[in-house]
């Protein structure tokens, strides 16, 4: 879930005190800032939704965790979170056994029956040379070679034959293996799998549930870490990193440090802001024990600098000289200054014709 509440702008700055670098003063370092703040709600980090694949009608044998349960088992390990009803694929697979077994005796007596018919193919080649020495030699007749011939070709397409059944015996096999491992992937399907680690959010069957197919059973969440999804412009984007980012969380104010930042590729159509997500380890959130981490209200801060520009002058470097404000720099000379607010420390005034790079030295009122 994205839930996202509007962000909220306003101007501020530090009331910290900020030391210049000796008795000098760069101000084009120190430009005004907005501060702009954002508040989203967390969700988990991961979300794993387990859908009945049956076709047809079936029913739930098991459910194994109700919700809130932690998944048990060591990182990586998938363990059994529902059993569906397996009965049907069973009894066809306790078919299969038998058609399998049946093809395996087929087969060994195609092999058998080949063994023979090549066994009598050779003794009729043998025959049909010792025949064919007689005839050379004159003491065997045409007719007799003829005869051997025929017996030798009609027991080479004999084997021939045997050997193309023994094949074929083979392959009833091996079509009989591939129907039974069919079988053993859907018998195996009927046991769902959730990862090791993660909670069950919420659990839509019970023991002796109806599924049909695409209905959705159960949703895990990995609360190892949590994300916060928010719309940000391309000049909040542009000021955005881990050390100018804030969080904290909105209860009690508590800060919160990201362990990840992700920009979205694609603009809003309409807005032209792009999602920002956030990344929060759980180990950052101090959570009751109903609370989950999931629709924790979020605040994000971000300072970015002033469109309408304004740099940031300490009050020991600004004077008066009648109704000017002015500041000095090193070499002495004398710039006019509009203060546009002022906080306990400094003023932050627009620059007026301060060259950037100028070094200010303190001022006394003049």
């Amino acid at each position: 879930m994205n839930l996202l509440a509007a962000s909220l702008i306003y101007f501020a700055f530090s009331s910290a005190v900020e030391t210049a670098d000796g008795d000098h003063w760069k101000p084009f370092d120190h430009p005004a800032v907005i501060e702009r703040s954002f508040t989203a709600y967390t969700h988990p980090g991961e979300t794993l939704v387990l859908i009945s694949g049956a076709m047809g009608f079936f029913r739930v044998e098991e459910v194994f965790f109700k919700e809130g349960d932690r998944i048990p088992g060591r990182d990586g390990e998938w363990v059994a979170a529902i059993q569906v009803d397996a009965s049907i694929d069973k009894a066809q697979k306790r078919t299969l056994q038998i058609r399998f077994e049946l093809a395996q005796s087929a087969t060994e007596r195609a092999r058998l029956a080949s063994v023979r018919a090549d066994s009598a193919a050779r003794l009729a080649t043998k025959e049909l040379e010792r025949v064919s020495a007689l005839l050379e030699k004159g003491d065997a007749s045409q007719s007799i070679f003829d005869q051997a011939l025929q017996r030798s070709e009609e027991a080479t397409a004999v084997a021939d034959s045997a050997r193309i059944a023994l094949a074929d015996s083979q392959l009833s096999v091996r079509l009989v293996e591939a129907e039974m491992e069919v079988i053993d992937e859907k018998i195996g399907q009927s046991t769902l799998l959730a990862p090791a680690g993660w909670y069950v959010e919420s659990s839509e069957v019970v023991k002796g549930s109806g599924l049909t197919v695409g209905q959705q059973m159960m949703t895990l969440v990995d609360r190892s870490h949590f994300e916060v999804t928010i719309p940000m412009s391309e000049e909040e984007i542009r000021e955005l990193s881990a050390e100018s980012l804030r969080l904290e969380r909105v209860l009690g104010g508590i800060p919160l440090k990201p362990s990840r930042i992700t920009v979205g590729s694609v603009p809003d159509q309409v807005t032209h802001r792009r999602l920002v997500t956030i990344e929060i380890p759980a180990e950052e959130f101090s959570l009751a024990s109903q609370e989950t981490g999931g629709g924790l209200e979020i605040r994000a801060i971000l300072n970015i600098r002033d469109s309408k520009g304004g740099v940031r002058v300490p009050l020991e470097f600004i004077g008066r000289r009648l109704e000017q404000w002015i500041v000095k720099d090193a070499a002495g000379k004398v710039y006019p200054i509009l203060p546009v607010r002022k906080d306990e420390t400094s003023w932050i005034v627009l620059p007026g014709d301060m060259p950037v790079g100028i070094e200010l030295v303190p001022l006394t009122t003049e």
